[in-house]
């Protein structure tokens, strides 16, 4: 009731957010979405970061690595990228894949179990928490997001793709908005939807000018859209 009268204007940082606050009874006629914004000097393509970490994770450098950036908690939903992971296993691709994120360690039994039923404990690589990000995500060829709800405006998207990254990602929140055409969207809790679109970026993979010129159009989608100045011009607007 205080959102009809106190503030003059709400920001939200996604479209989604917009409409989840209307299903609580907030003015949304009061919302501007101001999405988020990165420091793209810091989120940017660093390619001799790749062969080093690479050879630190024992990954050759012909073989895809997929990767996802996320604590460990049920609205991430690792349970849907095992799956997915276990249908690439199943059909005979060649693939590495790391976990990082608090959590994402091999003391973490859960999913360690969940990686052994499924024979991928030789394919995936936990690595827990990290505070090289950055990094990280130029190491990887794919990104992966395969959240069940909860998502607003995933931050690990943009940060990957700033890096030049492309994504697999569930359709949560503003990922589908993020992502635009760089990447590839399907349903949430949907692993063998996930799986094929894995599979799909990792045949692309495969051709080194198609693949080049996706994370070129990822890494331009965010700085044309979402670099920190365009979101400081936009609340400085609102103000």
């Amino acid at each position: 009731r205080l959102s009809r009268f106190i503030p003059k204007r709400i920001a939200v940082c996604a479209h989604r957010a917009v409409q989840v606050h209307a299903d609580l009874g907030y003015a949304t006629e009061k919302m501007t979405v101001i999405p988020n914004g990165y420091d793209l000097a810091r989120f940017a393509p660093a390619p001799e970061t790749r062969a080093q970490f690479r050879q630190e994770w024992g990954v050759p450098d012909d073989v895809p690595l997929i990767g996802t950036v996320a604590r460990f908690n049920p609205q991430k939903d690792h349970a849907n990228l095992i799956e997915a992971l276990a249908r690439l296993h199943r059909q005979n691709v060649t693939f590495r894949a790391v976990l990082v994120g608090t959590g994402m360690s091999t003391s973490n039994e859960t999913v360690a179990a969940h990686l052994a039923r499924c024979g991928l404990t030789d394919r995936v690589i936990m690595l827990g928490a990290r505070s090289d990000i950055p990094a990280v995500m130029n190491t990887l060829d794919i990104h992966v997001l395969s959240s069940s709800f909860g998502e607003a405006f995933p931050n690990v998207l943009a940060e990957s793709m700033a890096c030049g990254t492309p994504c697999v990602t569930t359709d949560v929140g503003d990922a589908a908005f993020i992502v635009g055409d760089t990447g590839w969207v399907v349903p949430p809790r949907a692993p063998d939807e996930l799986g094929d679109a894995l599979a799909q970026a990792i045949t692309e993979w495969q051709d080194g000018n198609t693949w080049s010129e996706r994370k070129r159009m990822a890494r331009e989608r965010i700085t044309d859209n979402f670099s920190i100045e365009r979101m400081v011009k936009r609340y400085r607007e609102v103000w």
